[in-house]
């Protein structure tokens, strides 16, 4: 008998090659998604989106300019900006993951001539730049390190003979033109500063509770949205579809009851942030409330979707599965967006995770309004219509079958 069985779940996972093919193909892609992601927080691949500014042009801020730009680690962005608060801008806009300005000479050890703005959910970020910036001064730009090191000594040994600081600038001429790294003390040289509110652990609760939302949203239109084939199987469909609304009725209703459920869900998720963690939802509340009803839409529509497509209930399991990890891993729910490969982040705008995960922290941090969101929440609503037609189109077409 257990033979028996055996033969009978395994026969039964044959016949079901969509099933068959997800329950083999899932796992490899996740390690596959993962494994890019965390090899590139720790190698080549981890490239930051850099807003630079330059206050005080001069030939060395060209150099480090020319050698930031070079560098494959990072990604700055094409325009170098005048003013500090214009890198600010683009930080809190979410356009750059972390700004760089060049404010003062850089040889100057008097004040920090180079500061690091960053976004108090990104504090990594910040700490990524600085120590990128020192490395590619004390690889392309030694005569600087000199530089700023030379005044410190000199004081500490009560000056320099006029030979010895003809020597010193002799030496410094010359790692600017061979580019020796032998000298690396850029002490003073970089500072970091948050933008925006000054809270970190704000900055990060409002972007989790968007990521969990999302997350949790997906899950549940997918298990419930699932009954649509147990229905069919059932003979519940064949009946209501004889009245003159055919099966419309039944995708729709369950389309906007998914929807209020998933409004309900992102309440909950929510209510918990601002009593515990203060986010602040009640000074947002109708931009938030339009947000999570495009979201929870966008689920209702995809899970719908999957619904009709799949043939089995098995089969709608291991999809639905299979399309949650997939969408929350590359999209951002389960790992923030700017510690992927550039490569996987593109792919990440065309899951409904990374839009709604930006609209929640536009909204609840960055204090942004309609115009601002008006992408992110046109693509949550137009995968939720799309969803929703694709799941009427599938459904009329069985009942003809």
């Amino acid at each position: 008998m257990i033979v028996a069985m055996l033969r009978v779940m395994a026969l039964s996972l044959i016949r079901d090659r969509g099933a068959l093919v997800m329950a083999f193909l899932l796992p490899p892609t996740i390690f596959v998604i993962f494994a890019a992601i965390f090899a590139g927080t720790s190698g080549d691949e981890l490239r930051l989106q850099v807003a630079l500014g330059v206050g005080e042009p001069s030939s060395l801020s060209e150099r480090l300019v020319a050698a930031l730009r070079a560098d494959d680690s990072l990604r700055v962005l094409p325009e170098t900006y005048a003013t500090a608060d214009q890198v600010v801008d683009e930080v809190e806009s979410g356009r750059a993951d972390v700004g760089l300005m060049l404010q003062g000479a850089l040889e100057q050890t008097t004040s920090t001539p180079a500061v690091v703005y960053v976004d108090p959910g990104k504090v990594m970020a910040g700490a990524i730049l600085a120590g990128q910036v020192q490395r590619v001064i004390g690889i392309d730009l030694p005569d600087l390190a000199l530089a700023r090191s030379a005044p410190t000594i000199e004081t500490l040994v009560g000056g320099f003979t006029p030979e010895q600081s003809a020597r010193l600038d002799a030496a410094i001429a010359q790692l600017a033109e061979n580019g020796s790294s032998d000298a690396e003390n850029q002490a003073g040289l970089v500072e970091s500063r948050t933008v925006g509110p000054q809270d970190g652990s704000g900055a990060t609760v409002t972007y989790y509770a968007g990521a969990v939302a999302i997350l949790f949203l997906l899950f549940s239109a997918m298990q419930s949205a699932a009954t649509l084939i147990e229905e069919r199987h059932s003979g519940i469909i064949d009946r209501i579809a004889v009245g003159p609304a055919g099966t419309d009725v039944v995708v729709i209703g369950k389309f906007l009851f998914l929807s209020v459920q998933g409004i309900v869900q992102v309440s909950l998720i929510f209510l918990v942030a601002a009593l515990v963690y203060d986010v602040e939802v009640i000074s947002h509340l109708g931009i938030w409330l339009l947000t999570t009803l495009v979201a929870a839409a966008a689920a209702a529509g995809l899970g719908l979707a999957v619904a009709a497509l799949c043939t089995t209930k098995q089969q709608a399991q291991t999809i639905s599965t299979f399309v949650v990890l997939l969408c929350s891993a590359v999209g951002g729910s389960m790992v923030p967006r700017f510690m992927m490969p550039p490569w996987l982040q593109e792919i990440g705008w065309f899951t409904p995770n990374a839009w709604t995960i930006e609209a929640y922290h536009g909204v609840l941090w960055r204090g942004e309004g309609l115009a601002e969101l008006l992408p992110e929440l046109s693509w949550l609503l137009a995968l939720g219509m799309v969803g929703t037609l694709a799941a009427l189109a599938v459904s009329r077409l069985r009942l003809r079958l």
